[in-house]
């Protein structure tokens, strides 16, 4: 039992996203974090659910490497993330991952009257599937050490085009009008995309085991035609440069995470402490660069506790941001060449980010 439970914590504590942690407007891609799974010969349960619970609240815009503080815009997110996972035969797995969000943005400079007002999207996100393989032999080596590559799809199922009020006049600020909410808020991006996995553990003795994971969301679209400014906001100078730039249409970036870390056993308890480092591309590995996007990239230590149960665990997992920063998107550099300029697009970073869980077999 000793070694299920160190295999299990290597693997199963974290089952989510994204497109995850790092730069609010990268986008909450639910789901889009690394996978880990059993399947490697230490239970006859063929099924693993995983349900993650994902609480992001962000109210500071970096710049670069530049924290600008507090910029009046503040972003939380609640994501449910369910996993069903099928153990199947010589070492192969089949998951699906379902995500429902619950995202608000607040914000005065959201809204042309001035006032402060909130913005929100519910519903179901981007659905994505995968098949595991774990590359040796998991009845001979499973109990020490394993590595597993996956490969999948996700679907635009969620609403990239979600709307709500906008109040728009500064001299009736009762008046509105129904327009897309800030991107890193929107249940989707509006993109077929294809996932690629590695998962590795090694179980060094009964106490001390370590994990690695690497996830990288490729999506060839270019741009999804939703708008990135509610109305009025803009002047019509500014307006006018963001469509020349392409800056004034929502893209659909790649996503990366990796993480690296160990877990210490002590009977049902287990302690996890790790670095992640996730964020994504100003260029994509398929496909044209258009559209805002917001990127950058985030690195962060991980610690986190689990309870082992007799067939399943909680957990709870904090993520502490050492290191941030924007990049410079290609509409940027189309912009700076007009107007001389050095131009980074902005956007927010965690201030606070917690994922609590529930995995078991079946």
């Amino acid at each position: 039992m000793k070694k299920l439970t160190i295999i299990l914590t290597s693997f199963l504590f974290i089952i989510h996203l994204t497109y995850s942690q790092g730069c609010v407007a990268i986008r909450n891609l639910a789901g889009m974090g690394q996978f880990a799974q059993l399947g490697y010969g230490q239970t006859k349960d063929k099924w693993l659910l995983d349900i993650n619970n994902r609480y992001f609240e962000a109210y500071n815009v970096f710049s670069g490497t530049t924290n600008q503080g507090y910029d009046s815009i503040n972003i939380y997110e609640y994501t449910m993330n369910i996993e069903l996972s099928h153990i199947m035969d010589n070492g192969w797995a089949f998951s699906v991952d379902m995500p429902i969000a619950s995202n608000t943005s607040v914000s005065r400079i959201e809204h042309a009257s001035g006032f402060r007002h909130s913005t929100h999207a519910f519903g179901l996100g981007d659905i994505r599937v995968t098949l595991y393989k774990w590359l040796f032999d998991t009845k001979a080596i499973g109990s020490k050490g394993n590595i597993q590559v996956g490969l999948g799809l996700k679907f635009p199922t969620g609403n990239y085009h979600t709307e709500d009020y906008f109040y728009d006049d500064p001299t009736n600020p009762s008046a509105k009008v129904l327009a897309p909410v800030n991107v890193a808020i929107q249940l989707g991006d509006g993109g077929t995309g294809i996932t690629t996995n590695i998962n590795a553990f090694y179980i060094f003795n009964p106490l001390i085991s370590v994990y690695g994971n690497f996830f990288y969301l490729i999506s060839p679209k270019d741009q999804n035609g939703v708008a990135t400014f509610p109305p009025n906001i803009l002047p019509a100078s500014a307006a006018a440069l963001f469509h020349q730039t392409t800056n004034d249409v929502n893209s659909v970036p790649d996503n990366y995470t990796m993480r690296a870390g160990a877990n210490f056993t002590f009977d049902k308890f287990v302690g996890t402490t790790g670095l992640r480092y996730e964020g994504a591309p100003a260029h994509d590995l398929f496909g044209q660069n258009d559209g805002l996007r917001r990127v950058g990239h985030i690195f962060s230590v991980e610690p986190g506790v689990q309870y082992k149960l007799k067939k399943s665990i909680i957990y709870c997992l904090v993520t502490v941001p050492l290191a941030r920063a924007t990049v410079q998107t290609v509409p940027d550099k189309r912009q700076e060449a007009i107007t001389g300029t050095y131009t980074i697009t902005a956007g927010h970073f965690a201030n606070v980010l917690v994922f609590v869980g529930y995995t078991f077999t079946f």
